[in-house]
């Protein structure tokens, strides 16, 4: 197999286990609360990337300054971010919220234009507008059919995603990604224990056969292996070319939840969904067109 089609079969295998996340975690809120799954796939997750971290990369962390820097990146990209999205995944359905993720890369653009990181164009603010019409269109779909609040949790879970996305890419650039994800996910145990202990001392002891294998499955697949996947993509191929394979996950989503959990997607989740994929695609094709009108450089050089 070639290096490019191993980078594509990766990438396609990335958003099959990101797809299968939600509908995971919806059968496991069978017999879990959002704050004990939560904690417990960090703490999974943690584990094995600590193993495979000390078995390849066994990089140091570089000073006090980092350390901070790492607990601060893992409030946004871990604890928040599964806190939020479990918790919306108890409200709406699967669907709607991993469709709302796809508007993950206009959301990180935005962040980055005003946290001064990246600069503005007008076919960027045109892909921003677009991903978020659409994403405000699809909390505004759940008003009628009682999901709001969980529409606007999951988005609000891009949000701090996509903060940790920016603010990470200093260390990033410094650090193997391993060693980076393997410091936020520690960090995020300890931020998790306040919230979901006590749930999963007193919820374990109930929890069911089905519930365990979700469990297994979120920890092996959506959260170690599909990170390490993307890790190694980006290693070799480009941020955009990454980026773009999200259009992939609602799709799969909506699949598996028709199948699995007998969910129905709703017609009017439709303009939605295309407003977020056309926002996303006009975002991607404006950061190709300014990588190109920039020189390239070693140092800057992101992926």
């Amino acid at each position: 197999m070639s290096s490019r089609s191993s980078v594509y079969t990766a990438l396609v295998l990335v958003q099959v286990f990101f797809a299968t996340l939600p509908i995971a975690v919806k059968v496991a809120l069978r017999d879990l609360s959002s704050p004990a799954l939560a904690l417990i796939r960090v703490s999974g997750a943690a584990l094995l990337f600590v193993v495979i971290h000390q078995s390849t990369v066994r990089e140091r962390v570089r000073g006090r300054r980092d350390i901070l820097l790492l607990a601060v990146y893992s409030l946004f990209g871990v604890v928040l971010n599964q806190l939020l999205y479990i918790t919306a995944l108890t409200m709406t359905t699967a669907t709607a919220a991993q469709t709302l993720v796809a508007a993950g890369p206009a959301m990180t653009l935005l962040i980055a234009i005003v946290m001064g990181r990246e600069s503005a164009t007008p076919l960027k603010w045109i892909g921003i507008a677009l991903a978020g019409t659409g994403a405000l269109l699809l909390v505004g779909v759940g008003v009628g059919e009682g999901r709001a609040l969980g529409n606007l949790l999951a988005l609000s879970n891009v949000a701090a995603y996509s903060i940790y996305l920016v603010i990470s890419r200093d260390l990033l650039r410094r650090y193997n990604a391993l060693t980076v994800i393997t410091w936020v996910f520690g960090f995020g145990v300890i931020g998790m224990l306040p919230w979901g202990l006590g749930p999963v001392l007193r919820e374990v002891g109930g929890a069911g056969r089905d519930t365990w294998l979700a469990m297994g499955w979120i920890i092996l697949f959506p959260s170690v292996a599909a990170y390490y996947l993307n890790v190694w993509a980006l290693a070799r191929a480009e941020a955009s070319l990454v980026s773009t394979f999200v259009y992939l996950q609602p799709m799969m989503t909506a699949v598996m939840a028709s199948l699995v959990l007998k969910e129905h997607a709703s017609a009017r989740m439709i303009p939605a969904a295309a407003l977020i994929f056309a926002g996303v695609a006009v975002a991607i094709r404006a950061g190709q067109l300014a990588k190109r009108a920039q020189p390239v450089s070693a140092a800057g050089q992101e992926g």
